[in-house]
């Protein structure tokens, strides 16, 4: 059984179909609980509690392990919400966060899938003081460079990403661009313990960015999402830009259906 980590989050009011909801997306994010962990936890009556834990069961939102007393979703709920996955398309999506984060960041957002050995602009938007950059929707940059590709395979598995490496067809678009499948491999081993990609002028001279990957409900890379700003004033952000990077491309990730 898996128990929530932190305190208890506090009391949940409302009607019975708030509390219900509440249930169910605390069983969810623990995996399985007792109901009387859920009585703890939420601050439901005792009574309550069971009383709706019993209708969430009987109706197929939660189900229980006689072995253990626990109760955790249900096939109701596993299917309602792969119905939801099935129909989340990533362009349908992604816009509202790609445009809180340029207007956060102030710089110019992409979001881009694989094809091939390239990765492809599939969104971008714009925030107040952007610069224009070359890259248009169609675009495509190769992997070996760009902070998009290189957040998209650091996301690979290891012996997926060995194969991809020794593969790929390595571009030389500037100076900084890495050409060598040694040295992109421990740029992606720092990319991985870092969270995000940087591609320090790699692709455009002048420009620098900063990327970090997308994944499905499998929880396989499926896009990526990047800043891009001036060379001169985008390692100074750094600090401020990554993090709300790597929420968006977290609060994507999970419309999709991924669960980290």
């Amino acid at each position: 059984m898996t128990n929530k980590p932190d305190a208890r989050p506090g009391d949940v009011s409302g009607t019975p179909l708030d509390k219900a909801l509440a249930i169910v997306e605390y069983v969810a994010e623990v995996g399985e609980s007792a109901p009387a962990q859920i009585n703890e936890q939420l601050g439901i009556s005792r009574s309550a509690t069971y009383r709706l834990v019993e209708r969430l069961r009987s109706a197929g939102w939660l189900e229980e392990s006689p072995a253990s007393g626990t109760v955790r979703l249900g096939s109701h709920a596993l299917s309602v919400g792969m119905l939801a996955v099935g129909r989340a398309n990533i362009l349908q999506v992604a816009p509202p966060y790609l445009r809180r984060l340029a207007q956060l960041s102030q710089e110019t957002v992409n979001m881009a899938v694989a094809r091939g050995d390239f990765m492809a602009y599939v969104a971008q938007e714009e925030g107040p003081a952007a610069v224009k950059v070359t890259a248009q929707l169609g675009t495509r940059r190769p992997m070996n460079c760009s902070a998009l590709g290189k957040a998209y395979l650091a996301a690979l598995p290891e012996g997926t990403l060995r194969q991809r490496l020794q593969s790929l067809e390595y571009q030389r678009l500037t100076e900084h661009s890495i050409t060598d499948p040694e040295q992109l491999w421990q740029e992606i081993q720092t990319t991985r313990e870092r969270g995000y990609a940087i591609d320090a002028a790699e692709v455009e001279p002048g420009v620098a960015c900063v990327g970090a990957v997308i994944r499905d409900h499998r929880g396989d890379p499926v896009a990526a999402v990047s800043v891009a700003g001036p060379a001169e004033r985008m390692p100074a952000k750094e600090a401020e830009i990554a993090p709300l990077l790597i929420e968006t491309a977290n609060d994507i990730s999970k419309r999709l259906g991924y669960l980290k």
